[in-house]
């Protein structure tokens, strides 16, 4: 099971639904929607900035990619990214090794 950051950006039919009902629980919806495509909602937050959710969640890819869907074809997000967790110690293991077999022109 890995771990991912979905940033995204709200839309304004969402913006719009936020502002007539601003005490609506949107970490509960979003709880929903990401258990119903498999994956364990870790964090919700707002932010100022260039995008305005960014949350955490748990599962395989498939399901974070199927999530993504799903919230883009709602109309509810205009834009998303997903960002996975991984063990850096692992990667830069596996570069070392891979650099032994590479050889440099004139070597």
């Amino acid at each position: 099971m890995g771990k991912y950051y979905v940033i995204a950006k709200a839309s304004e039919e969402l913006l719009q639904r936020m502002q007539k009902d601003p005490s609506a629980d949107r970490f509960a919806s979003t709880k929903k929607a990401c258990e119903a495509a498999g994956l364990k909602l870790i964090s919700y937050e707002w932010l100022r900035g260039r995008f305005d959710i960014l949350a955490c969640v748990e599962g395989d890819y498939e399901s974070v990619l199927g999530m993504k869907v799903a919230f883009l074809n709602s109309g509810l997000i205009k834009d998303m990214m997903v960002h996975e967790v991984f063990d850096y110690n692992k990667v830069f293991g596996k570069a070392a090794d891979s650099a032994k077999g590479i050889t440099k022109p004139g070597n």
